[in-house]
C-alpha cells in the first residue's frame, strides 16, 4: 500500500508543477536529450534553475518529502541552495557539461541532475588520481575547504601584526605621532564575511632590534664601530654562572601531558570536515585517513564511488539525498566516456604505427 500511495504523491506531484506535460523520459546515457533539460533556464532573480522541481521528483530522496518540498516550494533546511541549482553536490564552476550558469559564490546550476551528478564522478575521479587525494578526509579538505580568514580570528592575526611590525620604520614614526599612549588593536569584519581591518597605536618607545649590516639602515642605527665593540666585549669581565637551584621534589619519570591546543576561530571548520569525512566512509569499514578504494589506476570506478557519492550527497544536502539511480547512471555514463577514451588511443595508436 505505502508504495502506491508514494507512487500516486510522486505523480501528482508532477502533474501539478509548471511545464510538467509531455516531457520525454531522460535517456540514462544522453542526459542533453531530455526536453526537459533543453528547456531548462537559470533564473538569476530567484537564483535557481527553472526545472528543479522536476528533477528533485526523480533524482532524489525520500519521495514524500521531496514531492511535498517541490509542491509548496519549500525553502531551508529542506530545501538547500545546491538543489535548486540540479547540484546535489555543491560543485562549483569549471565549464562543466550542462553548466548553464552559477551563483553569486560560484556553484554551478546545472540543466539537470544528471549533469550535476556526472560532474561529482569527474571531479571525485580527479581528485582521487590527478591530485592523489586518497582518502576521505584529504578529499573533503579540497571538496569543501575551511572557510576561516582574518575575519573569524582577527585576534590572533592583529597580535602577530603588532609584533611583526614593532621594529620597523614605519612603527617608529607612528610612534612618534602618538607619545605616552599604550599598544591597542581594534578589528573589524567586513561586509560580506571580508577580511576586518586592523587599527592599531603604538607606544613612543618601540622595541628596537640589532639586524644584519646588510640591512642597515632598516632598523637601528650603529651606534659605534665593529672594532670598538669587539673591543669592549673582550674588556668586560665574565661572571661565573650561578649552580642551578635544586628541585624541591624528584623529575617524575612520567613525562608531564601536554597542553591542550588553543581553540582557533577554525575548530567549527575542522570538526564539519571531519564529520563529512567520517559521514564518507560510514558503512565501508575504513577510517577517513584510508583509502577509499574509488578507481582504479586507469581511471575505471570501483564499487565504493558509489557508496561515497550518495553520503555526499546526504551530507551537502541535509535533510535530502541523491537517489541511487541517479549515482549509477552517472557512474555508468563516465564508465563509457573512459571505454570510450581508451578505444580513441588505441586506434590513435594503430594509425600512427602503420605510417
Amino acid at each position: 500500500m505505502v508504495p502506491h500511495t508514494l507512487v500516486a504523491l510522486v505523480l501528482a506531484g508532477r502533474a501539478m508543477l509548471p511545464g510538467s506535460p509531455d516531457i520525454p523520459a531522460e535517456d540514462p546515457s544522453r542526459p542533453e536529450e531530455s526536453g526537459q533539460v533543453a528547456a531548462a533556464r537559470y533564473e538569476a532573480a530567484a537564483r535557481e534553475v527553472s526545472n528543479w522541481r522536476l528533477e528533485a521528483l526523480d533524482a532524489l530522496e525520500p519521495k514524500p518529502v521531496v514531492a511535498l518540498a517541490a509542491l509548496v516550494n519549500a525553502g531551508k533546511p529542506v530545501v538547500t541552495r545546491c538543489v535548486r541549482l540540479n547540484n546535489y553536490w555543491c560543485i562549483k564552476s569549471a565549464r562543466w557539461n550542462g553548466e548553464l550558469a552559477t551563483d553569486s559564490e560560484g556553484h554551478v546550476g546545472f540543466a539537470s541532475a544528471a549533469y550535476g551528478a556526472e560532474a561529482a564522478a569527474t571531479l571525485l575521479r580527479r581528485y582521487y588520481l590527478d591530485f592523489n587525494r586518497k582518502s576521505a578526509l584529504d578529499i573533503v579538505r579540497r571538496w569543501a575547504p575551511a572557510e576561516c580568514n582574518i575575519a573569524t580570528s582577527i585576534g590572533g592575526a592583529a597580535v602577530i601584526a603588532v609584533k611583526g611590525i614593532g621594529g620597523t620604520l614605519r612603527a617608529r614614526y607612528l610612534a612618534s605621532k602618538r607619545r605616552g599612549k599604550a599598544v591597542r588593536y581594534t578589528a573589524k569584519a567586513g561586509p560580506g564575511g571580508k577580511p576586518g581591518r586592523v587599527s592599531m597605536v603604538l607606544p613612543a618607545k618601540t622595541p628596537q632590534y640589532r639586524v644584519p649590516d646588510i640591512a642597515a639602515g632598516m632598523g637601528e642605527k650603529k651606534s659605534r664601530s665593529a672594532s670598538s665593540s669587539a673591543a669592549s666585549a673582550q674588556a668586560r669581565p665574565v661572571r661565573a654562572p650561578k649552580p642551578a637551584a635544586r628541585p624541591t621534589t624528584t623529575a617524575s619519570t612520567t613525562p608531564k601531558p601536554a597542553p591542550p591546543p588553543a581553540a582557533t576561530a577554525c575548530a567549527p571548520d575542522e570538526r564539519r570536515l571531519r564529520n563529512y569525512a567520517a559521514r564518507m566512509v560510514a558503512g565501508l569499514d575504513l577510517g577517513p585517513t584510508d583509502d577509499l578504494r574509488l578507481f582504479e589506476a586507469d581511471g575505471t570506478p570501483l564499487p565504493n564511488l558509489s557508496h561515497v557519492m550518495l553520503a555526499m550527497s546526504g551530507f551537502e544536502l541535509g535533510m535530502l539525498r541523491a537517489d541511487p539511480e541517479l549515482v549509477d547512471r552517472a557512474i555508468r555514463r563516465a564508465t563509457l566516456k573512459i571505454r570510450a577514451g581508451k578505444a580513441d588511443l588505441a586506434r590513435d595508436g594503430a594509425a600512427s604505427a602503420t605510417r
